[in-house]
Parts: structure tokens; C-alpha cells; sequence
């Protein structure tokens, strides 16, 4: 088990350049196989929870939007790029005919780089994101601890977006924990 990753959820951590990850109640490097009997989990660890969760829910929650501009753009880049013959008909300039012809399927093929582009970066953002928050279930395991979160869109006002985050916890100090964040786009 990586250690590092008890320790950044644990409020004894110090980071320092000179030494590295230390412990506030040894002054020691993390000296652990499995569980540390010290940790400390709260303030540092329900902020992580919290943002990691959070994350992952923006991401997931603009899921449909990615898809849809994903084929709206596939089918512009595709029809720009088999249509463009109907295009340059309308330009009866014989010396410019196959410099149009060629510029509408430029547009096209890079209309289809941006399509496909748009929705790797969004895979791979979401896979960040998810990883970032199994990292932390994978410690709260070890330590028994579980939780289930609820996320609660409130009223959009002034282009902002509340959303009330519950996490409600089994075998930890706190039973429940609600925070409300504004998204603004």
C-alpha cells in the first residue's frame, strides 16, 4: 500500500522540500504495512472527499453535452466534407472552383479533429477524476469507513450554480456532512 496516500488524507501530515512526507506526531517518515494507528481523518480528509466527489460529479454531469457536440459535429464535418461539391457550385468562378473545394473539406476534416479531440480530453478528464476519488475510497477501506453522497442542485442564480453536497458516512466520527459549493461556468 502506498503510504503517501494514508498521509494526505491525514491531518499529522507535513510536507516539507527537506524531508519529504512526515508525521506531526513522530517527526518521522510514514513506518506502516497496512493501516497507520494514528491517522487523523478530518478537516484534510472530508476536503478531499468533498472535491474529489464534487469533480467527478461536474464531469459526469456534462457527460450529455460532450456526446451531443460530439455528433452534431461529426455530421457537419461530414456533410462539409461530401456536400462541399452543392457549396462550390454556387461560386461559378471556374479559378477559384477546386481552392473552394479544398478549403470546405479543410474545414470539415478539422471540424472532425475538434469533434474527436473534444471527447478524448473529456474521457480522459473523467478518468483522472475517478481515479483521484478511488485513491481515497481505496484508503477508507482499509479503515472501514464508507460513505454514500447525494448532490442537490439548487436554484441557478446570476449564471451561478449552487449544488448542496450530503456524504453520509458509516463508521467515522461524523455521521453526516452536507456543504454547499457555487459553480460558476
Amino acid at each position: 500500500m502506498i503510504q503517501s496516500r494514508h498521509c494526505s488524507l491525514c491531518d499529522n501530515e507535513i510536507r516539507s522540500l527537506e524531508k519529504g512526507v512526515t508525521c506531526k506526531l513522530t517527526s518521522k517518515k510514514p513506518d506502516f504495512k497496512k493501516a497507520c494507528s494514528d491517522i487523523v481523518l478530518r478537516d484534510k480528509f472530508l476536503s478531499k472527499l468533498e472535491d474529489a466527489n464534487l469533480e467527478l460529479e461536474k464531469i459526469r454531469s456534462v457527460s450529455n453535452k460532450a456526446h451531443w457536440t460530439l455528433y452534431v459535429l461529426i455530421i457537419l464535418g461530414i456533410l462539409l466534407i461530401i456536400g462541399n461539391k452543392m457549396l462550390t457550385d454556387v461560386v461559378q468562378d471556374l479559378n477559384y472552383y477546386w481552392v473552394y473545394r479544398v478549403g470546405i473539406i479543410a474545414i470539415g476534416i478539422t471540424i472532425l479533429t475538434n469533434a474527436f479531440n473534444g471527447v478524448i480530453k473529456f474521457k480522459k478528464n473523467l478518468k483522472n477524476k475517478a481515479l483521484e476519488k478511488n485513491k481515497i475510497d481505496s484508503v477508507l477501506k482499509i479503515y472501514g469507513i464508507s460513505y454514500k453522497t447525494k448532490f442537490e442542485y439548487k436554484k441557478e442564480i446570476h449564471e451561478n450554480q449552487n449544488i448542496e453536497v450530503t456524504i453520509d458516512f458509516k463508521n467515522w466520527i461524523k455521521n453526516r456532512t452536507s456543504t454547499t459549493y457555487k459553480i460558476t461556468p
